[in-house]
């Protein structure tokens, strides 16, 4: 029982990633699980808690700039303490800056907005575009 209330709560994290993923915008679990080499069957089985979410998801995403603390913990901040980390991070915080329909929710994760430029590139992918 423990580790299905465990795994539901790294889920919702995961979740959390996932809807800031795209640079502040949110991703279909297909769109995600593709960037992740996942497939959107296993997203949504680790977002509902269904499975525990492999170690090396949780590797992959770290390089990709997300804490594994905040995904195991929810402590922390969102971002990892790398360069991947940062730059994320600070795409973020130019995006919320521009749209500012985003900064309610970017506050939620305790990012604090700082930069006014913001530039994406679209790109085509199995499940739709996604900004890039």
């Amino acid at each position: 029982m423990v580790d299905n209330q465990l795994n539901k709560e790294i889920g919702e994290r995961l979740r959390i990633v996932r809807s800031i993923f795209n640079e502040g915008g949110k991703l279909s679990a297909d769109q995600f699980g593709f960037l992740l080499g996942e497939t959107p069957d296993k997203i949504l089985n680790y977002e509902l808690g269904r499975t525990s979410v492999p170690l090396t998801l949780i590797i992959t995403l770290y390089y990709r700039g997300i804490s594994p603390i905040f995904l195991l913990t929810g402590e922390g901040e969102i971002f990892a303490n790398n360069k991947a980390g940062k730059e994320f991070k600070d795409k973020i915080n130019k995006r919320a800056e521009v749209h500012p329909t985003l900064i309610s929710e970017i506050k939620k994760l305790k990012i604090e907005p700082k930069d006014f430029s913001f530039k994406t590139k679209v790109i085509k992918v199995a499940a739709g575009k996604i900004k890039k």
